[in-house]
């Protein structure tokens, strides 16, 4: 979390002089700050030194590269309300920051059962209808295996090895493809170590009811264009459906003390507009890690600028020049700081 950044430096480091403001004919010929004295100031200032200005001319040329690379990423998109919402949820999140704290986890494991829900539906719906011995035994080492693997290639590994070993003692082929295609659910499962701790947790729980899954799913999809940002709607649907989220509550590794609508309803939002706006925010995160590189040699020229202002040195014209890319800098810290709190929910490199 970081406050936001004094950018009135940013484009004019110097102090104001207010007797600049006095018309020429107006001020005093000699004396303290007449004409005679700021033509002797200005003969008496010394040069930028050349290594100083060579390190600003330098700086410049990098913050224009990353400044052009910005301004072609950036879109007109990123600057809509709801979007903004999205990117403070996702910097919240990120941070385990105010309601957000100890959610991470909890979300992402939600998101990841809903997004599987069909294959979690057809390994309880094998199990249960393919009970012969070699189907048990295998389901049983698959239990074994989700209790004690390395990690989830070694899964998919031995999950392969086994069904091959297996397969051959299946006497039936509506058999051979139930296990075939139960299989196939795992390894899918397995693309996401999220998802083989989920598996584990469902039986572990022994919540065997996954349809839960699909009533959060078709909630989520049945709002559609509705208004993600109105929280007191969203909630309404949560406390409808409350019974099925608190069955998740232990599945997902949510606290006793989170458990409750307001909680489920910001993962329901966080969700409904990661889905709305994930490929969005793909671009939007590249930018920002453009505009970090961008950061450096900025901070650099402001840095030398404020070492050498115009009131102690001669300054060369290209001190005065603006600095490529920071109208982009300075919108987004506009956009996404708290004006109330000072609180920035973006983070291009200034952070402490």
């Amino acid at each position: 979390m970081n406050n936001t950044p004094d950018t009135s430096t940013s484009i004019s480091p110097t102090p104001h002089d207010a007797t600049k403001d006095v018309p020429w004919w107006n001020r005093n010929v000699i004396g303290e700050d007449s004409l005679v004295d700021e033509l002797f100031g200005k003969l008496s200032k010394p040069e930028v030194s050349e290594s100083a200005k060579f390190l600003h001319n330098r700086e410049m040329t990098d913050v224009l590269v990353f400044a052009k690379t910005a301004q072609a990423i950036d879109n007109e998109k990123f600057g809509k309300e709801e979007f903004l919402i999205f990117v403070k949820m996702k910097y919240l999140l990120g941070r385990d920051l105010n309601e957000y704290a100890g959610l991470y986890r909890s979300l992402q494991l939600l998101k990841v059962a809903i997004e599987a829900k069909d294959s979690f539906i057809s390994i309880d719906q094998t199990e249960l209808r393919y009970r012969g011995t070699k189907q048990q035994e295998f389901y049983q080492l698959v239990e074994n295996l989700l209790k004690d693997h390395e990690n989830k290639e070694a899964f998919r590994q031995q999950l392969q090895e086994s069904l091959a070993d297996l397969l051959p003692q299946v006497k039936t082929e509506e058999g051979k493809t139930a296990l075939q295609s139960y299989a196939k659910h795992l390894d899918k499962l397995s693309e996401s170590e999220l998802g083989l701790q989920l598996l584990s947790l469902f039986k572990t729980y022994q919540l065997a009811d996954y349809s839960i899954l699909r009533i959060i799913s078709e909630m989520i999809q049945n709002l559609g264009k509705s208004d993600l940002q109105d929280f007191k709607s969203l909630m309404a649907l949560v406390v409808v459906n409350y019974s099925v989220f608190e069955k998740l509550r232990q599945i997902i590794g949510l606290a006793e003390r989170q458990s409750n609508p307001e909680t489920y309803t910001l993962m329901i939002q966080f969700i409904a507009l990661s889905n709305r706006h994930a490929i969005s925010y793909l671009k939007f995160d590249e930018l920002i890690k453009v505009m970090r590189k961008w950061f450096k040699p900025y901070h650099a020229i402001i840095s030398i600028r404020l070492e050498h202002p115009p009131t102690e040195y001669k300054q060369p014209k290209e001190f005065q020049e603006p600095i490529p890319g920071i109208e982009i800098y300075e919108k987004y810290q506009k956009w996404l700081t708290d004006k109330k709190t000072g609180m920035s929910y973006i983070d291009f490199g200034d952070e402490n």
